[in-house]
């Protein structure tokens, strides 16, 4: 996937090859991979054009300056920059969090998988299903409470689905003729592997319920509209409909640095960048706000407001783990609704009749709660944030 990331960069004539007054003198952007492709350079506020202006190298990184270049001159420059990896989706619980918080998970606590001899490799849990980050594997002399544990990787692997472990050559020393204990959690009804797939899309889901993005700290930028209009009042009390400063809540939260503040033309390139003292922001103790206050003119126009900026968090918070989680578990107890069409619920033996949990009542209460969990989780948060 290609992602292109929006820069700026500011510098002063000075710091081109070349001498002052020269043409043709050049500079190398600070951003590796920057396309030409909508590349703006504003000397001294006078934007020059691709071509006669200057023109750009992709593989030295590189802009040429055609006309003169003075040191003291003011250079803008607004560029985007290539990037073709595909970055990790960004997940805001794991697998044990909906196993726990779904309660579909059960433990089990030193489960005897066997004693050493000095040459068994292999050894099964009583139980597949396994959920990642829930076990740990001990030995130890048989009858005693003075247990060491064995390290993943090191010691052994583990087959999560199937409840299978294989110990290495390190493992099999480690073990010896001791015995072998795990404790773990596993779920009787879907495997880690499954539960797995819901953490992609229950982390967007998430960010749909609340409008904000909680994941380590990334770069977006938003649009907004100028005013619509800048005529003075024609009736009394006389004035004008333009306000003295603006403000503008941005999408998202958390926000730790405006990158820029741009006033866009009618085509939507850059006609004015803005010093950060004509601008600054302006958050709350629960991060759950961020505006943007503008002390300059705001020009009219529609989306000729461009605000790029960083946001994120050093850790999801705890709600919103319980939250993606929550979410989670609802994807998996419609699948296991959906797997419930032919379960007996009943039987009869002889003139005895036995009944054990309907099912699908059972699991429409557990999704009324859930739910309703979400439903308070959310309204705590402040509920979409994005919503006018």
């Amino acid at each position: 996937m290609t992602v292109y990331i929006p820069r700026h960069e500011e510098i002063l004539g000075s710091v081109l090859t070349g001498t002052s007054g020269d043409k043709n003198r050049t500079y190398t952007l600070a951003n590796d991979d920057g396309i030409a492709a909508q590349m703006q350079v504003a000397r001294d506020e006078a934007f020059l054009q691709q071509g006669p202006g200057f023109t750009f190298n992709a593989t030295t990184n590189t802009i040429t300056f055609i006309t003169e270049v003075w040191n003291d001159q003011v250079i803008a420059l607004d560029y985007f920059t290539e990037d073709t990896t595909t970055p990790a989706s960004t997940t805001y619980c794991d697998t044990l969090q909906i196993a726990r918080f779904g309660g579909i998970g059960v433990e089990i606590q030193m489960e005897t998988l066997g004693t050493g001899d000095n040459t068994e490799l292999s050894f099964d849990a009583n139980n597949g299903n396994i959920i990642s980050d829930s076990y740990t594997l001990q030995y130890g002399a048989a009858d005693s409470n003075s247990l060491n544990t064995l390290t993943e990787s090191t010691h052994y692997t583990i087959d999560k689905d199937s409840g299978s472990v294989l110990l290495t050559s390190a493992g099999k020393s480690a073990l010896g003729t001791n015995v072998l204990y795990m404790s773990y959690m596993y779920s009787k009804i879907q495997s880690d592997t499954i539960l797995d797939t819901y953490l992609d899309p229950a982390s967007r889901e998430v960010e749909k319920i609340t409008g904000n993005y909680w994941g380590p700290v990334k770069t977006s930028y938003d649009y907004f509209d100028g005013y619509d209009s800048g005529y003075p009042q024609t009736d009394e009390p006389f004035g004008t409909q333009i306000e003295s400063y603006a403000e503008f809540e941005l999408k998202n939260k958390s926000v730790t640095a405006i990158t820029s503040v741009l006033f866009l033309d009618r085509q939507g390139d850059t006609d004015t960048t803005l010093d950060s003292t004509q601008y600054r922001i302006i958050t709350d103790d629960d991060n759950q706000e961020s505006r943007l206050l503008v002390n300059t003119s705001i020009p009219n126009g529609k989306a000729n407001i461009k605000v790029t900026y960083t946001h994120g968090y050093a850790a999801v918070p705890d709600q919103i783990q319980e939250l993606t989680a929550l979410v989670a578990a609802i994807m998996t107890y419609i699948y296991i609704t959906g797997g419930s069409y032919d379960a007996i619920t009943s039987y009869t033996l002889g003139r005895k009749t036995f009944t054990q949990g309907e099912q699908y009542v059972n699991i429409r209460e557990v999704l009324a709660q859930l739910d309703a969990r979400i439903q308070l989780i959310t309204n705590q948060l402040g509920g979409n944030f994005s919503c006018a």
